[in-house]
């Protein structure tokens, strides 16, 4: 995955241009929504999409990635509520 930066200023109004570039990438068109994500020192602005699709595959593989390491995983968590 390559990423786009781009600089760009604020107007007096607080409204920003999204350079060419990086409407490309994202394919960012005309009335799309988008979601700006605000933290204490930054900010991450994203497509808006629907939130389980934004969601899916976030947990991908945290818990094994075959069926058999799953369930040797949820084993092992059971087990260890009786120790």
């Amino acid at each position: 995955m390559t990423s786009v930066m781009k600089s760009v200023r604020v107007s007096t109004k607080g409204q920003v241009v999204i350079p060419v570039a990086v409407r490309r990438k994202l394919n960012i068109k005309p009335g799309d929504h988008l979601v700006i994500v605000g933290g204490d020192t930054e900010a991450i602005l994203m497509k808006a999409r629907r939130y389980a699709e934004t969601l899916r595959g976030i947990g991908g593989g945290v818990y094994g990635k075959t069926r058999e390491e799953i369930d040797a995983y949820v084993r092992g968590e059971r087990e260890s509520w009786w120790r």
